[in-house]
């Protein structure tokens, strides 16, 4: 990152923390949830969109989240993309279309007394989420992948989530923004290779990524199988029981 590029992105560091602060003073943990949309989505939103008369934009039956300046739509999607179905087989025909699904680097849980109001002491859950993330939730829109209209960010933040005492599968959460702590773009799938390290040679295995990128297993055998099947990544052997990958030649690119 130059000198510059860093400039620019702690600018909208600093923006983001101005939104998250300003959402911060409308909720109050004894309410989770009043403002009838949850923190990660209402604050992201803003963030991509500030202009809220450019928010809830009818499309057909559907409802994007909003306006690009560019006259594009913005969808924010902070769980599984199945329910994007639809929307995107109605959207991608006429517009650019940016989903923005963001990765918790950092989460913080905290507990409220629902009688009392007392907080519990914050602490650290889950591990970090990174930009990884995303190549869990794509295989639900495969389809629309070879899109060239279709483009994905994926923020990594900072989160405090907070939660009613009670029976944990009907206490009441949400989780609130707290700073950006990175911020990834695709505007077309062969991005997708911009994540795999310049150190990492090839052919490599899902192991070799893993390590390569200090990333969890996991993380590598998805993201790996997402990018093999749309084409980016060829399997060319094994090495023992894994699969050796290399870069696809673009004739071959599904998209």
């Amino acid at each position: 990152m130059t000198e510059a590029e860093r400039a620019a992105f702690e600018a909208r560091q600093e923006r983001f923390c101005c939104l998250c602060e300003d959402f911060d003073l409308l909720e109050r943990p004894g309410g989770v949830g009043v403002m009838g949309e949850k923190g990660v989505h209402a604050v992201l939103k803003r963030f991509y969109q500030p202009d809220v008369s450019a928010h809830e934009l009818k499309i057909g039956r559907f409802v994007a989240d909003a306006a690009t300046a560019d006259g594009g739509l913005l969808e924010v999607q902070t769980g599984q993309f199945s329910p994007l179905r639809r929307k995107l087989a109605v959207f991608l025909e006429k517009y650019e279309v940016t989903v923005v699904h963001p990765a918790y680097g950092t989460r913080w849980v905290c507990t409220a007394d629902p009688e009392t109001g007392a907080l519990s002491p914050r602490r650290r859950c889950g591990r970090p989420e990174s930009a990884w993330k995303l190549f869990y939730t794509l295989p639900a829109i495969r389809e629309f992948l070879g899109r060239p209209n279709l483009h994905f960010i994926v923020p990594v933040l900072e989160v405090s989530e907070w939660r009613v005492k009670g029976d944990r599968r009907r206490s009441r959460r949400d989780r609130v923004p707290k700073a950006l702590l990175a911020e990834y773009a695709f505007a077309h799938p062969a991005d997708f290779l911009t994540l795999l390290p310049e150190e990492l040679s090839e052919p490599f295995t899902s192991a070799d990524l893993a390590r390569s990128a200090d990333i969890p297993l996991g993380d590598a055998q998805m993201y790996l199988y997402l990018v093999h099947q749309i084409g980016l990544l060829d399997r060319i052997g094994k090495r023992g029981h894994a699969y050796l990958y290399a870069r696809a030649e673009p004739e071959r690119q599904d998209f």
